[in-house]
């Protein structure tokens, strides 16, 4: 009874420890996927290939696809009631019929609330909707989409308007590239030329969670795709990229929740870290028959990696190569590689070579060799001469 109690005390006392520790790590998203854009390297994915619906985060594409085809973002066009249709039931920047707005405005409009009209306005303007999803599904080809399909420019669910958490990741590397694209997508907040208050899709949790840790995002949500963001932070020099579909749908600011979790858990978790350096002696190899007893393996460059925090204290450093070094070595010939893990990870690989001239002892020892047979020679020389005389 007494142990049994013990158990549950220590249990009650673990608990909260347990629970915090979970708190960090928790999200809700079904499909996910985080990019160090600096290096741009994959850092957690789950679920990231599988297809889904996007809900609105089809709208980077729709942005991008206008984006290519407008040549004066100043010019104008006027709403109409054809921008309306099809709308009911999604998201609204705001506009309203007989305005006359900026392409700009409208790109604005898609991007910040998401609105359904101004997505319309875009399409209605520009290609046209048939060869405006024609393009789409073109460029997403370009790019390398291999798992996404788009069949309308809102992100309405379709059996044919799909993508992949690793997909839309690319896409949206991809649309970052492009100057215009990139300012609008880092924006929370814009007023139309003709005085319409934009804000984006984070702003109603902003006295709920620190919306500041997100640079940049766009926002999606139906019931087949669930709540969406795909988004960009700088945290302590770190550039990172976020995709998280299919968040609670029970929640609205899950998926800005699982967001903000995720890139805080990196940011106090990881870091980067010096594994080797130009001055670390990974092996001493003897020297033959040189002025030198043994050359140290090193490799010639600084080298740091985003790693858990820590990780540098349990790093194993290992050289494959020649053991010893003699005259038919000579600077610039490669000696062998070297390998840094974490436990069986391999971290880092990278060939070494000889990088100084040695000088080796065989030349005297030739010379000597030469002196030592010369004088045997001579000696059998006289010797033979001298019996000859006698």
């Amino acid at each position: 009874m007494i142990k049994k109690f013990i158990l549950l005390f220590t249990l009650f006392l673990l608990f909260p420890v347990l629970n915090v520790f979970a708190l960090d790590l928790d999200f809700s998203a079904e499909y996910v996927i985080l990019y160090n854009m600096n290096d741009n390297e994959l850092l957690f994915e789950q679920n990231s290939n599988e297809k889904t619906n996007i809900a609105s985060l089809t709208k980077i594409m729709t942005a991008l696809v206008a984006l290519n085809e407008i040549d004066n973002l100043d010019s104008t066009v006027t709403i109409n009631s054809n921008d309306f249709l099809g709308t009911e039931g999604y998201s609204k920047a705001g506009f309203n019929i007989g305005d006359v707005v900026t392409y700009k405005d409208l790109l604005y409009g898609v991007l910040l609330p998401s609105g359904a009209e101004a997505v319309n306005a875009l399409v209605n303007n520009t290609l046209g909707y048939d060869k405006f999803i024609a393009k789409m599904n073109e460029m997403a080809k370009n790019i390398g989409l291999k798992n996404t399909s788009f069949s309308n420019p809102i992100g309405k669910d379709d059996e044919n308007n799909y993508s992949t958490a690793g997909d839309v990741a690319n896409l949206l590397k991809y649309a970052l590239e492009n100057a215009t694209f990139k300012e609008i997508f880092e924006t929370k907040e814009y007023v139309t030329t003709n005085g319409v208050k934009l804000e984006c899709t984070l702003y109603p949790y902003k006295n709920l969670l620190d919306i500041n840790l997100i640079d940049g995002s766009k926002s999606g949500f139906t019931k087949g795709a669930g709540r969406c963001l795909a988004s960009i932070t700088n945290l302590n020099d770190v550039n990172y990229l976020l995709v998280v579909i299919n968040s609670n749908v029970n929640d609205s600011k899950s998926a800005v929740f699982d967001s903000i979790n995720i890139y805080s858990y990196y940011d106090e978790n990881y870091s980067y870290q010096e594994i080797i350096n130009n001055e670390m002696i990974i092996k001493s190899i003897p020297v033959k028959f040189a002025n030198i007893e043994q050359y140290d393996i090193k490799v010639n460059e600084n080298v740091d990696l985003f790693l858990e925090n820590g990780t540098v204290d349990n790093l194993t450093y290992e050289y494959e190569g020649l053991q010893n070094l003699d005259y038919k070595v000579k600077k610039g010939d490669k000696l062998g590689t070297v390998f840094i893990y974490n436990q069986e990870d391999l971290l880092y690989k990278t060939d070494i070579y000889l990088e100084q001239d040695i000088n080796y002892y065989y030349s005297y020892i030739y010379l000597i060799f030469v002196f030592v047979l010369f004088l045997i020679i001579l000696f059998f020389i006289k010797k033979k001469r001298m019996k000859k005389r006698k």
